[in-house]
């Protein structure tokens, strides 16, 4: 079931965490991950002047770029010019907690207004041949029942939906704030398992709380993929071992030391040939060495001196001798 899957192993969309230089970091590790942007509100790239920065992005495959929002024609331009610029999959977030969701009308409170979402991802999927998947919770609130959640999925599989991203939890907006639903409300798996057992022909990505190689393969005997967001995001080199045992890559990963120098350090150095500062990449790789040997004294060096105005490539290259023993 899972192994034919593009999205047996996905990194979540994270506000300020996955941007294009993470995206491309997380290529150096794995060719198969499927990568997600960060959340974009549709009305950025049709009414403002957000660029999606594809170059690096059509070389990146497969990614897929998130998007908020709850105006079907607004969302199914923005949907076009995801295909236009070379994205595989447009995502549709009805699930981030954020009161600024509430406030702007998307994100999670849209599970509360299914029809709404169904016409989005209709007019989505008419605008372009990309497919289009839907990212959402278990509910809304505490009090969200079973019978409304598939409701909401239902309608939505009508519309043309195939795949449902399901972070493993209801929220409670009235209760937990942003930080707080990410991680209070109960999970439940099972609740997901249910899903793909409910409707076999739908993909199912489970999401929430998943921060080891075990759980994502004992993940995988009941879905079809598995999304990691902070789990990954705070240990970055468990991805050689994703790219070993999720996808039987057979070849020795780089070590992390062999990555920062093939491969980072000189993406990092063409970006500010580019005029970006050092500082735009650190927080990335802070936690390559994450459960390693005087790995808080390398991220303290590099809290310390990459945020500067003034520092150069020198820095991460000083950072090495903090490790220089790592294999």
């Amino acid at each position: 079931m899972a192994a034919f899957s593009l999205h047996r192993f996905c990194t979540a969309p994270m506000l300020g965490s996955t941007d294009r230089h993470f995206r491309n970091f997380v290529r150096f590790l794995s060719a198969k991950t499927f990568v997600y942007s960060e959340l974009v509100h549709c009305h950025a790239i049709t009414r403002g002047d957000y660029h999606l920065e594809l170059p690096e992005n059509a070389q990146a495959h497969p990614v897929a770029l998130q998007l908020a929002g709850c105006e079907p024609e607004d969302l199914a331009q923005a949907t076009y010019s995801a295909y236009i610029n070379g994205f595989d999959e447009v995502n549709i977030n009805v699930g981030c907690p954020s009161p600024k969701g509430v406030d702007g009308n998307f994100g999670l409170c849209l599970m509360d207004e299914p029809h709404l979402v169904a016409e989005c991802v209709k007019a989505c999927i008419e605008s372009s041949p990309l497919p289009v998947t839907v990212k959402c919770r278990l509910g809304s609130r505490p009090d969200y029942t079973q019978s409304e959640l598939l409701n909401f999925l239902e309608l939505n599989m009508e519309a043309g939906c195939k795949c449902f991203i399901v972070h493993a939890r209801k929220a409670d907006l009235a209760l937990y704030n942003t930080h707080q639903n990410r991680t209070l409300p109960p999970l439940d798996y099972e609740a997901v398992y249910n899903l793909k057992e409910r409707y076999s022909d739908i993909e199912w990505i489970i999401n929430g709380d998943i921060k080891s190689v075990e759980e994502v393969k004992v993940h995988l005997e009941h879905v079809d993929g598995v999304m990691m967001g902070r789990g990954l995001y705070h240990n970055f080199y468990l991805l050689a071992e994703i790219n070993r045992q999720i996808f039987g890559e057979e070849l020795r990963p780089l070590t992390r030391r062999q990555l920062l120098e093939e491969k980072i350090f000189p993406y990092i150095a063409a970006r500010m040939e580019e005029g970006l500062p050092l500082s735009h990449f650190v927080r990335h790789i802070l936690s390559l060495y994450q459960f390693q040997p005087r790995a808080n004294a390398w991220r303290r060096f590099l809290a310390e001196r990459a945020y500067k105005p003034e520092a150069t490539l020198d820095v991460l290259y000083e950072s090495l001798k903090i490790v220089e023993k790592e294999g």
